[in-house]
């Protein structure tokens, strides 16, 4: 628990990556969210979810790719990297070479898909953040 709280931490104070690739992906953002844990349940692992965020872990062995789905404003932790091809819902394509140890910060994610164009099997630890809600 002390390891994904620590995860948690870092990832809210870190900011790492091609940011302004990544702002091209919070900018393909369209209204119909599709989660990522019901369209890639092989890909997405539940770790922890409460009123205020859901942290996932996912994975992507070299080779394949997940299905299309979007996410909430999120933090993402980088334990094992890879290089990553993003497809976006407009038919662009962003690369990313993953780092492991690294963090970044992204808003509402639009409709995408994610291949594993690496060698080797992809681990991040992705913090959703939840809208605050009045009880």
């Amino acid at each position: 628990m002390k390891y994904l709280i620590a995860i948690t931490l870092l990832c809210s104070l870190l900011s790492a990556c091609d940011q302004n690739a990544k702002k091209q992906i919070s900018a393909a953002a369209d209204n119909s969210d599709i989660d990522a844990l019901k369209a890639s349940p092989e890909n997405f692992k539940l770790l922890l979810e409460n009123d205020h965020v859901r942290v996932l872990e996912y994975t992507l062995k070299p080779g394949t790719k997940d299905q299309t789905h979007t996410h909430p404003p999120k933090s993402s932790y980088i334990v094992t990297g890879g290089k990553l091809k993003v497809n976006l819902e407009n038919g662009d394509t962003l690369i990313f070479d993953e780092k492991a140890g690294t963090a970044s910060w992204m808003d509402h994610v639009g409709k995408h898909y994610v291949e594993n164009i690496g060698t080797t099997e992809i681990k991040i630890i992705l913090t959703e953040v939840k809208p605050i809600t009045n009880k």
